[in-house]
């Protein structure tokens, strides 16, 4: 038996062909890519000493199905009323959200205080356009409540 020689050779312009190909893909992904920040603020409670009381607020839970849920919290005995329910068929009534808010910073001037509290399956789009109608209606203090 004859010693063969071994001589090959790897063929590479394939992979670099591949990875040439990925990084521009790369490169042009991360150039799109834009990180969007939405100034918020804890709206309700502090770090200050115990028995401090909390401001009045309006509590807005937006389910995915269109329903808003307006409640007031930490107002006095004698204003209170209950909760409402804006139903829609179709997404958010936003007419009626608009009128509503409205007539809740008549009724209470007090009121500058609001919490928005999405549900789990709540589009994204829903719950900046009910912080928006909330800062519109001059509501100072918006704050966003995670997980409901």
């Amino acid at each position: 038996m004859k010693n063969k020689e071994l001589n090959f050779e790897i063929n590479i312009l394939p992979i670099l062909d591949i990875l040439s190909v990925l990084i521009c893909f790369l490169l042009l992904t991360a150039v799109w890519i834009q990180v969007g920040t939405l100034d918020t603020m804890q709206a309700i409670g502090d770090n200050s000493t115990e028995g401090a009381k909390n401001p009045p607020s309006l509590w807005v839970t937006v389910e995915a199905n269109g329903d808003v849920q307006l409640s007031l919290r930490d107002l006095p005995k004698s204003q209170v009323s209950g909760d409402e329910v804006i139903k829609s068929s179709r997404g958010v009534n936003w007419a009626a959200l608009e009128k509503k808010l409205t007539s809740l910073r008549v009724q209470f001037p007090e009121l500058k205080t609001s919490v928005v509290r999405p549900g789990a399956k709540t589009a994204y789009g829903d719950v900046i356009r009910v912080m928006d109608k909330l800062k519109q209606s001059e509501f100072e203090g918006v704050g966003l409540s995670p997980l409901g």
